[in-house]
């Protein structure tokens, strides 16, 4: 029985509007000074871009992704504590935290991230986990969670005290997962935050250490970090047309350029392809209630493509009888992508009851005189 469909429109949209850009498919990679390097897309992980990705390196003051991430999950951000005396005077880089002071712990997370505040990290860890030696134990705990099988953790703030390593594809996995924390990623792309001192009569102004936030468009924040063992270090989120891309490069010479380049080769050399939920079309029914039922998709699709890829759709679906269940798969939608083929279920967005003898009936006697009229 052929299925006759009454409208069908494919909502494949495409996130850079696929009509109107279209970047040329650069083949050479780009040059940076980095010891290890990756970009990723966040939703799917799609490499985009690697160099020496799964080397492990020290990652300094980038760690704090971690710590952040730790204490959003665990704890009320909006708690106000004292800060713990192991805190003040922690060296290396530091929100200056002061005995006696009480702060919330909201407006340590922004010392953590904007100040790279070690200080910072040391009350937050106790706060969360009692003392530094428990929060670094569940920090290597949610390593192993999230996959990170080249992470070890020796510090929440990037201070190498023992084993302290990652690497830069776990470290852009990591960044990735904190990313879909909406606090987080409100914190690392804020550029200043006023926060009180409490124990000085005027309250601290924070700046974001990371200029990509004014160097780059669509840039989202996340973290720089330094030691003279890690060497520099940078962590960057940017988002175009709902296209995010993470960026992690380890032990580089030049740490902002290294990031423009790779972040400009993605951006030109890939795109994000979706297929929204929803209605797509009709299909008729026999012997229904109603003559046709909608169909569509229930989920979501998304995929992360070369920008030269323009993907092609067919349809398979198989005859509607009545009775039709809400959700009841009746065929599928064939997307091909290069060389790839995804394939989309089609269901059926509403029921459909049988027609009764006395519907049949009632069409026999005055369907044609209906017609007539």
């Amino acid at each position: 029985m052929k299925v006759r469909v009454f409208t069908l429109i494919f909502l494949l949209i495409v996130s850079t509007e696929l009509a109107k850009i279209c970047y040329a498919n650069e083949k050479n990679l780009p040059q940076v000074s980095s010891k290890s390097a990756i970009a990723i897309e966040w939703m799917t992980g799609k490499i985009l871009f690697k160099k020496n990705e799964d080397l492990k390196l020290p990652m300094a003051s980038t760690t704090k992704i971690m710590t952040a991430i730790l204490v959003l999950e665990n704890c009320d951000v909006n708690k106000e504590i004292e800060i713990p005396p192991q805190a003040v005077g922690v060296p290396g880089s530091s929100m200056y935290l002061e005995k006696g002071e009480k702060l919330k712990i909201i407006d340590l997370l922004y010392g953590l991230m904007l100040s790279s505040g070690n200080d910072a990290a040391v009350a937050l860890a106790i706060v969360t986990a009692g003392d530094v030696k428990k929060f670094v134990n569940l920090m290597n705990k949610k390593a192993k969670e999230l996959g990170l099988s080249n992470t070890v953790f020796s510090s929440p703030h990037g201070l190498e005290q023992g084993q302290h390593y990652t690497t830069a594809h776990d470290l852009a996995l990591l960044t990735a997962y904190a990313m879909k924390n909406p606090i987080f990623r409100q914190i690392v792309k804020t550029t200043e935050k006023e926060v009180p001192w409490t124990t000085r009569p005027y309250n601290r102004i924070l700046r974001n250490k990371n200029k990509m936030l004014r160097l780059y468009p669509g840039a989202e924040g996340v973290k720089t970090g330094f030691t003279k063992k890690a060497g520099r270090c940078l962590v960057t989120s940017a988002c175009r047309d709902d296209f995010r891309v993470i960026c992690v490069v380890l032990n580089a010479q030049d740490m902002w350029n290294d990031t423009r380049k790779i972040l400009d080769y993605s951006y030109r050399n890939f795109k994000v392809l979706k297929l929204p939920p929803g209605e797509i079309g009709y299909v008729k029914v026999n012997n229904g209630k109603m003559g046709w039922v909608k169909v569509g998709t229930t989920h979501q699709k998304y995929w992360v493509v070369d920008s030269d890829c323009f993907p092609k759709i067919d349809m398979l679906m198989q005859p509607l009888d009545a009775p039709v269940e809400k959700n009841k798969v009746i065929g599928m939608l064939n997307v091909y992508l290069k060389s790839e083929k995804e394939i989309v279920p089609i269901v059926t967005l509403q029921e459909c009851a049988r027609k009764s003898l006395w519907d049949r009936m009632r069409e026999r006697l005055f369907g044609k005189r209906m017609r007539q009229k």
